[in-house]
């Protein structure tokens, strides 16, 4: 507080009024004598706050990796509704796992994605997990995959949106969701033609794959049926250019044989949600599971339209 005296300043001395009434007596403040934290309560202030970081931090990890599995879940609620209109839309014929298309009359072997993708309101984003971040669709065809193909992204084409379009190199752009398709037929197989139905997306035979079309009706327990699920990010395929494609990797003729198990063939994908993944069934219904929860046996196999692909066994038990 300021008074003039004679034209002069004089600082007036800051009183504590309570002090001042009780006592009669003011008192002046010296602002040297205000005492402030200590170098131990600050280092203990952020010791505290320290600890409270490290204590919310993994809290906040697990909702933000619980929100990422969710939307990856929805994607496939959506795939899978999907392939069910396209089913609508071909008298009951499920799309192809893959096939041959003629643009311009230029051969290219196209995927699932291509084929369903004015079922997904051309929504790249829709065939990805947001806790992948390899295997990206809506990414076009990135560094990485042409790197994994050893292609090159010459210019003058707009890589980073090569997806839901008809060219040779769409194939090679990875996607965080794969299509179930693990018991393949190989075109060489011999015996491809005593081989059973299985794959609900098949490929078409006249096209020069093995396996033909099937129909939803041909699904005997849709709650049964896998159809897509988190992909594997091309850790185990044949081919490079297969991954979006949930597939038997041996490099034999017993892709429809029993046994079939993501983690036994080193497939990162199936432990991408806190050692599971998110599968779609044909029911349209998701759920997460282990690996090891999936049978594919004798008298059941969720990989298969029908559940008895695999007949039990009627040699003699050796004595």
């Amino acid at each position: 507080m300021t008074s003039f005296v004679d034209g002069r300043t004089r600082s007036a001395d800051v009183t504590t009024p309570g002090l001042q009434r009780q006592t009669g007596v003011s008192r002046k403040i010296d602002p040297k004598h205000i005492r402030g934290f200590t170098l131990i309560e600050l280092l203990v202030v952020v010791a505290i706050i320290s600890l409270l970081v490290s204590m919310l931090l993994p809290s906040l990890g697990k909702a933000r990796e619980s929100a990422k599995a969710m939307t990856c879940a929805m994607n496939q609620r959506q795939l899978a509704v999907a392939a069910t209109t396209y089913a609508s839309d071909h008298d009951d014929w499920m799309n192809p796992i893959e096939d041959y298309r003629f643009p311009d009359g230029v051969e290219v072997e196209t995927t699932f994605r291509v084929i369903l993708w004015k079922y997904v309101a051309r929504m790249p984003r829709i065939f990805d997990c947001p806790s992948e971040r390899r295997a990206v669709y809506s990414d076009g065809l990135s560094a990485a995959d042409a790197a994994y193909g050893s292609l090159t992204r010459n210019v003058g084409t707009d890589w980073d949106h090569l997806y839901g379009v008809l060219h040779p190199y769409e194939r090679w752009n990875a996607s965080g969701i794969g299509i179930a398709g693990v018991h393949w037929i190989r075109n060489s197989d011999p015996d491809w033609a005593q081989r059973a139905k299985a794959l609900a997306f098949g490929r078409l035979r006249s096209s020069g794959y093995r396996e033909g079309l099937s129909k939803y009706t041909d699904i005997m327990e849709p709650a049964k049926l896998i159809w897509f699920g988190d992909g594997g990010s091309g850790t185990s395929t044949l081919w490079g250019s297969d991954n979006w494609w949930i597939k038997y990797s041996r490099r034999d003729y017993g892709q429809g044989d029993p046994g079939f198990n993501r983690l036994e063939q080193d497939d990162y994908g199936c432990r991408r949600h806190n050692d599971k993944a998110n599968y779609a069934f044909a029911d349209g219904h998701v759920t997460k599971l282990g690996a090891n929860e999936i049978p594919c046996e004798e008298g059941a196999c969720w990989w298969s339209i029908r559940p008895d692909v695999h007949p039990a066994s009627t040699a003699a038990p050796t004595p």
